[in-house]
């Protein structure tokens, strides 16, 4: 190819006037269009693992700077091209590239080929018609010289233009099959030579529909013979033919940077893993440690480069750069200036591998210790610690395999074993302290046949949840605390005298003392009396007697002397109250209990009766007042002395209600009703029968009703609950009078004056207006007709609680108020709802409906009698969940057709998540805490599209790049 110093000024005051494109004029480029990246994943591995390195190259083209490119399209047109409209799709792809070339900067030319003899070429020109008009008459025939038409390109770009980039876009639909033999190897070559001789090497397959890109051969072999990843496209079956030439004519002239060169080396505590590197697009050339990429053009996609690294020094550890400083990229920019910068670098943190524990041999020993063990295992390093428990141990490191340490002494039980690696890293294995127990000393050694009773016993090595046996019976322990003392309860016996006292700890482990308790003889219960209260009592009898004792029957007869008593309350079997009989005979007498088998128990002179003391006789001395109506009722004070507990008092034949009783001094009576007016005796009787009568000391009369009016009642309406004050006015009002609402009465207050009085209305059972009757202890009375109205009362609702629910889920509501009624109904935001609960008339309890309202829901209560009561429920809208967040993904890339399995880890995954690659919906396969499992979709390679999770609630996450291969 010719070359000719090119003027850059020149070319860009051409493209000025002609193009009416601005490029700024200098000899080189002030800005840096290529930026890379480097990281390692993952970032933490064993000496034994294996990481891989990532370079993401990304091109910035600059604005407004178009290089003319003299581009030939390369057009496969063999047999095979006829198939599945092929051809056809072909040309039309090819003539639409044609239309959008700007040709007042590039050049076009085609070579259409199929066998290696069947080569057309319609030359670099500038004529649109021509060439689509030649595209037009490309008919499908023959074999797949590939190669040769390469060859048939280059030798067509030798004619390139000294300011031109060369450029060859090869499509495609088969095997190369010319020449025979080594065909693909041919395309390759060519391919490469091309590349070498600075030609863009664009590359199209041409796909059958249900082609697998992966192993598609056509399509490697282009990708291999591709400039760059991003330099390769294929199609299934046409599909997006036209759209895969636009977007190469959109890049046509548009480029970040020129003839690249990435050198990558690896740092030496690393080494590169052969054919890890072999999916590059281009493959690297790897010498040693050193890692050499080069190619024509950088676009403005990501290029990325993958290999993977792996520790060389099995036993070094610690935290090490991938690469050197010496990692470098260089290219020209496009201005021809030559540039480089710096590969930036990652750390990665090389551990070994953590230790195992695969043996303690032996396991079990004295909880003494001393004894010399071995732990088996792997990984193991000199200088690791070893902790039984919290008790750090002489370590004598064997080999990688093997430790041995003298044991601690330790707890009975076992114990958690640790190695730690000087790295921190650790292994845990179970060594067991065991030794049976010592018993010193059983304390008492003796006990009841009940057992029941508490028995100490002191040694070693009692382990918790340690059994302790007496003969076959298990006691209960109730205290384990120490490994040297023990209380237990001793179980009941089945038979007196000795038994073996056994100790069986949780490990197995055991001992027995032979006899090493006895058991008393058993003490057999019988019917007995062990007290009486009170002791004595009166001649009369009718004494409470409380009864205490043993195996007391529920039919038990009981005897004062021979006397039977009267068994009023049986408590258990050991207490019964009974009533004392009486007697005529001061003095004791024997108590005799009888149970219904025979047995009987008696308390000797268990009870004294004694003869009551002889009262004072009374004496009336006055009785104030000494008169009063007929009807009675009122009170009367009877002075005098000795007026004992217990008196009565008559008025003739009829006896008074005695209400008070002074020091013996004063009697306060209500008076009885007497039978007809005039004079009656006044009597007290004692208790012992001794009497005082005051003749004809009270006179009962019958006055005439004075007159009595009754003229208002304020308020007069209220709730037939009554209970409410009112106050009434009228005429000779009188102490003792009555009031009647309706025939019930109600409560007189006060009277304040003979005019005025207050009063408490009574509780209703009819709604409506009443008569109110008044009336005087003389009997006149007074009706006021109507006087009053009863209201029923009105419901209410105080508040509700909760006082909001979700609208999509409703809710329990409870209800606080008065007066509610079993028989009501409910109805919420107009929707019947049952009541669920009723507790009383303050309160009950109902299921608040889901709605699709978002505000407030009237609630209202329907009463029988027509009334309601209502209050406000508010129906708020439930709160949107926190949008997802995706943190990490476990593949950033993956392979074109899709298909691969993806674990994404994200925060605030709700059900009914979507996941999107791009435009293109995922399938998800597992759902866990914190994580999806997702089916990758097809996609483009080397396209990268965006990861993103939508929520139920349509609400959609942060977006993570993931890149097709």
């Amino acid at each position: 190819m010719k070359k000719i110093k090119f003027n850059w000024l020149v070319f860009l005051s051409f493209l000025i006037v002609f193009s009416s494109i601005c490029v700024p004029v200098s000899n080189a480029a002030t800005y840096d269009y290529v930026n890379v990246t480097r990281s390692v994943n993952p970032t933490s591995i064993t000496v034994n693992d294996e990481a891989e390195v990532v370079l993401d190259i990304i091109g910035t083209p600059p604005v407004n700077v178009i290089k003319p490119n003299d581009v030939i399209l390369v057009i496969d047109k063999s047999g095979s091209m006829s198939t599945e409209n092929k051809m056809a799709s072909a040309k039309d792809a090819a003539k639409g590239f044609i239309d959008l070339m700007d040709l007042n900067v590039h050049r076009v030319g085609v070579v259409d080929y199929s066998s290696q003899n069947n080569i057309g070429l319609f030359p670099l020109g500038t004529d649109v018609d021509a060439a689509k008009n030649y595209i037009s008459g490309i008919n499908a025939n023959g074999g797949t010289g590939t190669g040769a038409a390469i060859d048939k390109a280059m030798t067509e770009l030798v004619n390139v233009r000294e300011d031109a980039q060369p450029v060859i876009v090869l499509l495609t639909d088969g095997d190369a099959t010319e020449p025979q033999g080594n065909a693909y190897a041919y395309a390759l070559q060519k391919a490469n030579e091309a590349k070498e001789k600075g030609i863009v090497f664009y590359t199209i397959a041409l796909l059958n529909t249900n082609d697998n890109p992966d192993t598609s051969g056509p399509n490697i072999l282009l990708k291999d013979m591709a400039t760059t990843s991003n330099h390769h496209h294929f199609v299934l079956g046409s599909k997006g033919l036209a759209e895969i030439y636009a977007a190469i004519v959109k890049e046509i002239g548009v480029a970040s940077a020129y003839d690249l060169r990435v050198v990558d080396i690896v740092a030496p505590e690393f080494e590169v893993v052969p054919g890890s590197y072999d999916n590059n697009i281009p493959k690297p050339v790897v010498n040693g440690n050193t890692l050499t990429w080069s190619f024509n053009e950088l676009k403005d996609k990501n290029l990325k480069f993958t290999y993977k690294v792996r520790p060389v020094d099995k036993s070094k550890n610690g935290k090490f750069n991938v690469s050197t400083i010496n990692s470098v990229i260089s290219y020209k920019d496009f201005a021809g200036a030559s540039r480089s910068k710096s590969i930036p670098n990652s750390l990665l943190q090389v551990m070994l591998p953590a230790p195992i524990i695969t043996a303690i041999d032996p396991n079990v020993g004295s909880p003494t210790g001393g004894e010399i063990i071995k732990i088996q295992g792997e990984n193991f390093v000199n200088g690791a610690k070893v902790l039984f428990g919290s008790t750090s141990v002489n370590v004598s490191f064997i080999d990688a395999n093997n430790l041995e340490v003298i044991v601690p002494s330790g707890k009975q039980g076992p114990v958690i074993v640790t190695v730690t690696n000087p790295d921190k890293q650790s292994a845990t294995g179970i060594y067991t302290y065991q030794a049976d127990p010592i018993v010193s000393s059983i304390s008492p050694n003796i006990g009841p046949f009940v057992g029941g009773n508490t028995v100490t016993i002191q040694g070693n090595y009692f382990m918790k949840g340690i059994q302790v046996i007496f003969g076959d019976k298990p006691s209960q322990v109730t205290m384990n605390t120490s490994e040297t003392y023990l209380k237990v309860i001793a179980p009941p016996a089945d038979n007196s005298g000795p038994v073996d006292v056994k100790f069986v700890n949780p490990d197995g482990t055991q001992l027995t003392i032979p006899s090493g308790y006895t058991y008393e003889d058993e003490i057999v219960p019988k019917l007995e009396i062990t007290a009486i209260s009170p002791n004595k009592g009166l001649l009369t009898g009718g004494e409470g007697v409380y009864i205490s004792g043993k195996l007391i029957s529920p039919e038990v007869n009981v005897f004062f002397g021979e006397q039977e008593a009267s068994v009023v309350t049986y408590y258990n079997d050991t207490q019964i109250k009974v009533i004392a009989p009486p007697t005529s005979n001061p003095g004791v007498v024997d108590i005799k209990i009888v149970n219904p088998d025979g047995q009987s128990a008696v308390l000797t002179q268990g009870y004294t009766y004694e003869e009551p003391p002889r009262l004072s006789p009374p004496t009336i001395t006055s009785i104030t007042p000494s008169e009063g109506l007929l009807t009675g009722g009122n009170n009367v004070y009877i002075n005098g002395a000795n007026f004992a507990t217990g008196s009565k008092v008559f008025f003739g034949a009829k006896e008074a209600t005695v209400t008070l009783n002074t020091s013996g001094k004063t009697l306060k009576v209500t008076v009885p009703e007497g039978d007809d007016n005039g004079v009656v005796d006044v009597k007290v009787v004692l208790p012992d029968g001794q009497e005082t009568i005051s003749p004809s000391a009270y006179t009962y009369f019958t006055p005439l009703p004075e007159p009595i009016t009754f003229t208002s009642i304020s308020p007069n309406t209220g709730s037939i609950l009554g209970g409410n004050v009112v106050y009434i006015q009228g005429s000779n009002f009188k102490s003792g009078m009555t009031i009647d609402f309706n025939g019930v009465r109600g409560k007189v207050n006060s009277i304040t004056s003979s005019t005025n009085a207050s009063v408490t209305v009574p509780a209703s059972t009819v709604v409506g207006v009443v008569d109110v009757v008044l009336t005087n202890r003389d009997g006149g009375t007074i009706t006021l007709p109507q006087g009053y109205t009863y209201q029923p009362v009105q419901p209410k609702i105080n508040n509700l609680t909760p006082n909001k629910v979700i609208n999509n889920k409703g809710g329990t509501v409870y209800v606080s108020g008065e007066y509610f009624e079993r028989t009501m109904t409910l109805t919420v935001g107009g929707v019947n709802v049952p009541i669920s609960s009723f507790t009383n008339d303050k309160s009950f309890s109902f299921f608040a409906p889901v709605l699709a309202i978002v505000g407030e829901a009237p609630v209202v209560l329907n009463f029988t009698n027509g009334q309601t009561a209502s209050a406000t429920l508010i129906y708020e809208a439930p709160a949107l969940a926190p949008a997802p967040v995706i943190t990490s993904l476990t593949s950033s890339s993956g392979n074109a057709g899709g298909g691969e399995t993806v674990y994404i880890y994200a925060k605030n995954l709700t059900k009914g998540m979507t996941v999107y690659f791009g435009n293109a919906q995922a399938n998800i396969t597992g759902t866990y805490t914190g994580s999806l499992k997702v089916t990758v979709p097809p996609g483009i390679s080397g396209e990268t599209v965006q990861v993103q999770l939508i929520n139920n609630e349509g609400t959609g996450s942060n977006t993570v790049g993931y890149t097709y291969k």
